[in-house]
């Protein structure tokens, strides 16, 4: 057989062929691998947590989505036919109940599951679907100098929220965006009954300016003096404090309502081993310690470092909520809540 022989100018060509492509080659298995994440997280924690997470695996880039619940949980069930989304990475228990009961949400037990608190995750499967990061609870934030500008003590209960004195003084976020709107009224219904609770919305009604549409914008008002009262939860209450606000943030004495926000793996991901990592990460050690950094109550067992000015009690406060209820009945709940008193909503 005749063989064929390369001329040597051909084999130098040949040699940068086959480098040129496998530079090329290199090249394009060294870009990073995308991974979308929704989330409803406040703006500074989500950008330390990710930060973090793309520094531990750096040949992953996190493209995000940032807004309220609400929106996060109504993008994600009209994408439901064709999930844009890989992870859920901070969004109201509620909602994940509410995804997790459609099937768009991939069971999985992140490494280390055994170091979260019973609390924190799915214990009616097998394998969670979804898994706490951290919890809150509703608070009052009070600007003490508007307090002592206008002649109003800073209130210590609930029921002190519907008294004439702070008429035009108090700011809410609607639960249709917000879960921290949504934790305060099932916590108001768990406290009060239902029907009691509704009965003190339409007093409080009397008394709110506003309903904003984010759940720590009332506090952030309250700081700034745009308004005296803010029904939020602690973490930008004290943030403020921080930062040098006149701002008391004020566990209401009858108990307070509580959410924890998780992360989940949506069905359908396109990246999932990426997904499960970014999921293993938001349970770890490491995590839990950026998220004790906004939050008193996380997840992970151990993790508790006093955070300054937080309010005491927060924990002894808590109520017992039942989150696989207020899945079932938050859309009704919704529903009759923008009905009553959406006419002072902020402008979107």
């Amino acid at each position: 057989m005749r063989q064929f022989k390369i001329p040597t100018q051909l084999k130098g060509l040949g040699a940068a062929l086959m480098l040129s492509a496998a530079t090329f080659s290199g090249a394009f298995s060294a870009q990073a691998a995308e991974l979308t994440v929704y989330s409803a997280m406040a703006k500074e924690h989500f950008a330390e947590l990710i930060a973090a997470f793309e520094a531990q695996e750096p040949g992953i880039k996190v493209n995000q989505l940032l807004d309220s619940n609400g929106p996060i949980i109504a993008r994600l069930l009209a994408e439901q036919a064709n999930p844009r989304a890989d992870v859920i990475l901070g969004a109201s228990v509620p909602g994940l109940i509410m995804l997790e009961e459609k099937g768009m949400l991939t069971p999985y037990a992140p490494a280390g599951l055994d170091q979260i608190k019973d609390r924190f995750y799915d214990r009616r499967s097998e394998t969670p679907h979804w898994v706490g990061t951290d919890a809150w609870a509703s608070a009052v934030c009070f600007n003490t100098a508007e307090g002592t500008k206008l002649g109003v003590a800073a209130p210590a209960s609930w029921a002190d929220l519907i008294k004439p004195d702070y008429a035009n003084m108090i700011t809410m976020p609607n639960p249709n965006s917000s879960a921290t709107g949504l934790l305060a009224i099932v916590g108001w219904m768990k406290i009060m009954g239902e029907d009691a609770a509704w009965t003190y919305m339409d007093a409080l009604h009397q008394n709110v300016s506003q309903y904003v549409h984010s759940g720590s914008k009332p506090c952030r008002m309250a700081a700034a003096g745009e308004a005296v009262i803010g029904i939020s939860y602690p973490a930008p209450g004290v943030k403020a404090i921080n930062d040098g606000a006149p701002v008391a943030v004020i566990i209401p004495e009858e108990g307070v309502g509580s959410e924890v926000e998780g992360v989940a793996i949506v069905a359908g991901s396109k990246n999932l081993d990426d997904a499960k990592k970014l999921a293993d990460f938001a349970a770890s050690q490491a995590a839990n310690e950026i998220h004790n950094k906004y939050y008193a109550l996380v997840a992970r067992k151990g993790v508790s470092t006093a955070v300054p000015n937080y309010p005491a009690g927060e924990e002894d406060a808590l109520v017992d909520m039942d989150f696989y209820w207020v899945a079932e009945n938050r859309d009704r709940i919704l529903a009759e809540w923008q009905k009553r008193y959406g006419s002072k909503d902020e402008p979107k």
